[in-house]
């Protein structure tokens, strides 16, 4: 009988030893995971909303936990403080100017608060200090835009809807080209066309290539005035001359004109003999009589060369003549003998 309730002492003190020990190793699992009896401090945070944060959830920085929310508390009808229990050994890496946000634990997870930012030339932060805040997207605000976008998909997929059904009763420009055999044949000659103008440009092209290797031959005027300064000089020269001609050109036909215009005018002499009748009347008739006064000239001539009183004079003019012929005709033989 003793045997039996010391066996049964030995087992219960068994499972009451087993049950302390489960429930230490609980409490500092616990612990360890919320961060119970490590070194902390407390850090604030101002939010607007914290959509769902609660007491216990976790801080995590860089996508590593750092500690708890401590406790949250409202300080004004619109604004949250949440207290942050954040590792002391951790404080180093963040520093006064960061920034903490409300955010997920997955897409659908549990909410956590995020600290992230700063700058390196920022001091750390200390127990009791304040951390900006921003605020972030919630799944209210994602399915408002969703819903937002939503209606204007509706709206695109019925303008799509109206032009599509537009284009397939042929309205418009594209509907036309679609449903009309007619426009579709002359888009494909016009491209035909556009084909063969780019078969021309592109023999143009390789012309105008030739043309342009050819400048570079040596030997060939073109090269010669592009690389010989001598040749260049001497045919801006000739352009000089040639531009110094035309102007002489020019005003010398002028001139011309001018001449030409005073022909049609009675106040110069020219100009009245060729308009003025009566003076072209004078003249034909001062003309006559200078016909008939030569022939009667040459007549009374004749008759002087038949007087007796000239005959000696005309004689020796007749020899005279002839001596002056023979003197050239010598002097013209001499030359030939000469050369």
């Amino acid at each position: 009988m003793k045997t039996g309730s010391i066996n049964r002492a030995v087992i219960v003190g068994i499972f009451i030893f087993l049950g302390i020990a489960i429930f230490v190793t609980g409490v500092f699992t616990l612990g360890s995971e919320r961060k119970t009896f490590a070194s902390s401090i407390t850090v604030k945070v101002i939010f607007q909303d914290v959509g769902g944060l609660q007491e216990g959830n976790n801080v995590w920085l860089s996508g590593v936990k750092i500690g708890t929310v401590k406790k949250i508390r409202f300080q004004t009808n619109t604004e949250v403080e949440v207290q942050l229990n954040i590792d002391k050994d951790i404080k180093s890496h963040i520093t006064k100017d960061a920034k903490a946000k409300v955010g997920s634990d997955g897409f659908i997870g549990n909410k956590i608060v995020v600290i992230y930012g700063g700058t390196p030339a920022a001091a750390g932060i200390a127990d009791g200090d304040s951390l900006a805040s921003e605020q972030s997207v919630g799944m209210e605000d994602l399915m408002a835009s969703l819903q937002k976008n939503s209606v204007n998909l509706i709206d695109i997929t019925g303008d799509l809807k109206v032009i599509s059904k537009r284009i397939r009763d042929g309205q418009g420009t594209i509907g036309q080209l679609i449903n009309d055999p007619a426009i579709a044949s002359n888009l494909r000659a016009t491209m035909g066309h556009f084909r063969k103008t780019s078969v021309s440009s592109e023999r143009a092209v390789a012309k105008i290539n030739e043309y342009i290797d050819g400048l570079n031959t040596e030997g060939t005027l073109v090269n010669q005035l592009m690389t010989d300064t001598t040749a260049f000089a001497k045919f801006r020269e000739t352009l000089e001359q040639l531009k110094a001609a035309s102007y002489s050109i020019s005003a010398f036909a002028e001139n011309l004109k001018q001449a030409g215009l005073s022909l049609h005018r009675t106040d110069n002499p020219a100009g009245a003999i060729l308009n003025d009748s009566v003076m072209a009347a004078d003249l034909k008739t001062i003309t006559r009589n200078l016909n008939t006064s030569s022939q009667k000239l040459d007549e009374d001539l004749k008759a002087l060369q038949s007087n007796f009183l000239f005959k000696g004079y005309f004689k020796n003019q007749e020899k005279e003549r002839k001596k002056q012929e023979k003197e050239r005709a010598k002097e013209q033989n001499k030359k030939r003998d000469s050369l």
